[in-house]
């Protein structure tokens, strides 16, 4: 009993360490913005502000897309970048592409492996089909969010294939809409668990449980 209390504490210390943050304004499918994708408007975002409590690595972020408009498949891929106030400063992420299957509410998450940000700084995350303008012709509305994202604002440009437009040129709307329903997790700079850590928690966790079958 005194080994499985000890072990039960240690594992308890170790996942104590990876406190986060979460910012999410979902409150339900509300379809309001249309329509994302080739030949309308190319891009769709939402901008944030990175906390200041510490967590300024952002391990994953998501939207909440609407019904399809259009009923076929889009092609794109998710970013972050620096906010200026009218349009998108240094890009800090890109993800790989996304064939997104446009039948309905969805959610669609990216993982950044734990970007590190700079506390208290403007983002925009957005999805953009620039990069493969006119490889697909799905278009979809996407879903509103209230207004509890920190630094929040819907944000849109009609940039058609123009990918590089969106750091040299104000955007076609920079914030008086109501939010794009957005989520993201942030941790500490010392709270990202590395696949070691993981190994040892998944090991301790295998442990923990044959200590209990036995003593069963």
């Amino acid at each position: 009993m005194k080994s499985t209390l000890l072990l039960a504490t240690g594992l308890l210390c170790a996942v104590s360490g990876f406190a986060s943050t979460t910012y999410d304004n979902f409150t339900g499918y509300n379809p309001y913005y249309e329509p994302l994708g080739n030949p309308n408007t190319a891009t769709y975002g939402e901008t944030f502000t990175a906390p200041t409590n510490g967590d300024t690595n952002l391990q994953s972020f998501g939207f909440y897309m609407g019904g399809p408009v259009s009923a076929s498949d889009i092609l794109m891929s998710a970013y972050i970048a620096t906010w200026t106030g009218s349009n998108a400063g240094t890009l800090v992420f890109t993800s790989p592409s996304v064939d997104y299957s446009n039948t309905g509410d969805a959610e669609l998450t990216f993982s950044t492996g734990g970007l590190a940000l700079d506390p208290g700084a403007s983002y925009v995350a957005f999805l953009s089909v620039s990069d493969y303008y006119g490889l697909s012709s799905g278009t979809s509305r996407v879903s509103s969010g209230d207004a509890t994202i920190p630094g929040g604002n819907f944000v849109y440009f009609n940039n058609g294939g123009d990918f590089a437009s969106l750091f040299t040129s104000e955007w076609d709307e920079t914030g008086n809409k109501p939010d794009w329903a957005f989520t993201a997790t942030f941790v500490g700079g010392g709270n990202v668990p590395e696949p070691s850590t993981l190994m040892l928690l998944g090991a301790g966790l295998i442990a923990l449980g044959a200590i209990r079958r036995k003593l069963n």
